[in-house]
């Protein structure tokens, strides 16, 4: 898979900016190398959703939005993952924007979601995950059969 090797990239720079030592850092300051490593975590978890929607070959490889691919990957992965992966994508987002009113991620939680983001991409991008599509129940199925209403 092409994209594993740019994630293991991207996971060991966040590495890198969180085990620096403090007089190795040139100009970056702790809290702006926590929020790089969370930079490098987000587009990790970017790509490796990526491949898990190339992977099921759909056509949804070609989607832009990532709202929209962490949509589809519900159908592609799994609920439980893509819930994990929604919520995991969003706080580092957040913790990505600096808000000058806004206390910036802690050195702690970013060390967690790097552990998070390493489990879900391993997930993700792991041969025979792939759940595929729910298939539609035709219309007679017991399942969607209606009952009266009167």
């Amino acid at each position: 898979m092409p994209a594993a090797p740019a994630i293991a990239a991207l996971l060991a720079t966040a590495d890198d900016l969180l085990t620096e030592a403090p007089g190795d850092a040139g100009p970056l300051t702790p809290a702006g190398r926590d929020r790089g490593a969370a930079y490098a975590l987000r587009i990790a978890l970017e790509a490796a959703v990526d491949a898990a929607l190339a992977a099921e070959e759909t056509g949804l490889g070609g989607l832009r939005s990532m709202r929209a691919k962490l949509l589809c990957l519900h159908h592609c992965a799994g609920p439980a993952r893509a819930r994990r992966a929604h919520a995991l994508w969003n706080r580092l987002s957040a913790a990505c924007k600096y808000h000058h009113d806004e206390l910036g991620p802690t050195h702690a939680q970013v060390r967690i979601w790097r552990a998070d983001v390493e489990t879900l991409v391993a997930e993700l991008v792991a041969p025979g995950t792939a759940v595929g599509f729910p298939q539609q129940r035709e219309v007679g199925s017991p399942l969607r059969r209606e009952t009266p209403t009167r």
